[in-house]
């Protein structure tokens, strides 16, 4: 390999490494350690599809998030709801379905893990 390959070979791994690091503390930081990897996924699903202007339905949260299969859907909800996550409720109009949305502390720990993706950033040279 030539220097200029071999530096941007050993940048490109320092890249991914330092960002490996970052997530193990992120995880290991926050309330992120007390949930499963795919609960996780689930959860900064929920996050990013949410809308306060139109519920958010288990179903579509099983047929759109491609996140796992439905019965691990149905356990990463429960243990997102059991850690006070995301709230579940019954639709008033059509008892069948359960409205999921994001609980304050969901925001708390979103708003955490960005501002510590932030001071991360700013601490890697330019």
């Amino acid at each position: 390999m030539t220097d200029h390959k071999l530096k941007n070979h050993h940048n490109d791994m320092n890249a991914w490494l330092n960002l490996r690091q970052l997530l193990d503390t992120v995880s290991a930081d926050t309330e992120l350690k007390e949930i499963d990897e795919r609960s996780q996924r689930l959860l900064e699903w929920i996050m990013a599809n949410y809308s306060p202007d139109r519920p958010m339905f288990v179903q579509m949260i099983v047929m759109k998030s491609n996140v796992a299969s439905p019965a691990t859907i149905h356990k990463g909800l429960w243990i997102l709801e059991r850690e006070g996550l995301i709230s579940v409720k019954v639709d008033q109009s059509d008892t069948r379905r359960r409205i999921v949305s994001p609980t304050e502390r969901s925001r708390k720990l979103m708003a955490k893990l960005s501002q510590k993706v932030c001071a991360w950033a700013e601490e890697l040279p330019r």
